[in-house]
């Protein structure tokens, strides 16, 4: 499923877009009875909210497999799960992904309005000429 020399998140289909319907009651993942399906964004060990996927494949027509791993602890789980708790898991990282653009613009922004001051005290003050560009 995943490849001992790569850790990075293999590129598949994701799990969510699966056409088919959803099924409540997934198996749990081996040794993990703590962590419930409806939230597979929230870490089994450290309750930490950035859990994502490794990797997945199909485990029968309602189901995946899904390795998780979590930045915070560097813990990884891997499980069973059905069709519903999936969408939940990529309806939170699409909010994830949203925050992280966000802040990345605002940022930016920032730093840009930042820059346009320093550059405009320094036309200001004459300490840059045309012969600098």
């Amino acid at each position: 499923m995943e490849s001992e020399k790569n850790p990075d998140i293999q590129h598949r289909p994701s799990p969510a877009a699966h056409p088919q319907g959803a099924v409540f009651g997934a198996q749990p993942p081996r040794g993990d009875a703590t962590c419930t399906p409806a939230q597979l964004h929230i870490c089994f060990h450290c309750a930490g909210e950035l859990v994502y996927p490794l990797d997945w494949s199909e485990e029968g027509p309602r189901h995946w497999r899904i390795i998780l791993r979590c930045p915070e602890c560097e813990s990884r789980r891997e499980g069973v799960f059905d069709q519903t708790a999936v969408e939940r898991l990529d309806d939170e990282l699409d909010r994830g992904s949203s925050a992280l653009l966000g802040d990345l613009r605002r940022m930016t922004h920032a730093n840009m309005s930042e820059e346009i001051d320093f550059f405009v005290r320094a036309l200001d003050a004459e300490l840059i000429m045309p012969s600098d560009f």
